[in-house]
């Protein structure tokens, strides 16, 4: 049987937070909520290398080892220390879409070990809105490590009731927090070319990115 803690989204138990940081920084794999879909994800020690369950994530998920876990970060500045070549535009999204539901691809600095970045030597950041997630990293003092809580090609729950159950029981401890606050993907925008490029809309439609950046984004790939 899984550890669950039941708790508010918004106002997470700090007895929840401080238990289930715990398991994170001793290696665990958790499942929690962010405000888009549920995830699991594990603690990321940037001195010392990748968690021990971060392999797990993978086998839970049924999904290549080749894809990468996108970061779930502190804040704004945290740009610094985990990108490099940051230009105006991805600060501008960042300050304007930060905490909230864009996942940024951005390239990696040194602080992102080999082992966590993808082939092309980048990285996807985000700053979650959720109460639950921005505690636990404040809590752990590093970044989570998080993808959708489901196998891959199956639909991500929004709610903790909609997690498989073989997810949740191949994870080692889970936070219940209800309904997530936005129940829709984030939106992914590529930074690594002359211009941003939308590569999944969510939450965040291409009218408010283009707004933000003065201008339309570059088209997607086909």
């Amino acid at each position: 049987m899984v550890r669950t803690y039941k708790t508010s989204e918004a106002t997470p138990h700090p007895l929840a937070i401080d238990d289930v940081a715990e398991d994170l920084l001793r290696g665990a794999l958790a499942l929690y909520p962010t405000e888009t879909v549920y995830g699991i994800g594990v603690a990321v020690h940037t001195a010392t290398g990748v968690s021990a369950g971060y392999p797990r994530i993978f086998s839970l998920k049924q999904r290549n080892r080749t894809q990468t876990v996108p970061w779930l970060v502190d804040n704004v500045s945290d740009l610094e220390t985990y990108a490099v070549g940051v230009d105006d535009d991805t600060l501008r999204l960042a300050e304007r879409f930060w905490p909230g539901a864009l996942t940024l691809i951005v390239h990696a600095s040194s602080a992102v070990p080999k082992s966590l970045q993808a082939g092309d030597g980048t990285v996807a950041l985000r700053v979650s809105r959720s109460p639950v997630v921005a505690a636990l990293i404040r809590a752990c003092g590093c970044p989570l490590a998080t993808t959708s809580a489901n196998t891959h090609g199956q639909p991500a729950p929004v709610s903790f009731s909609e997690v498989e159950p073989r997810i949740l029981e191949g994870v080692d401890v889970a936070i219940d927090g209800g309904a997530t606050m936005c129940g829709e993907a984030s939106t992914i925008v590529s930074c690594l070319g002359p211009s941003p490029r939308i590569l999944r809309e969510g939450a965040i439609t291409s009218a408010q990115i283009a707004e933000a950046l003065g201008r339309d984004p570059a088209p997607a790939e086909r």
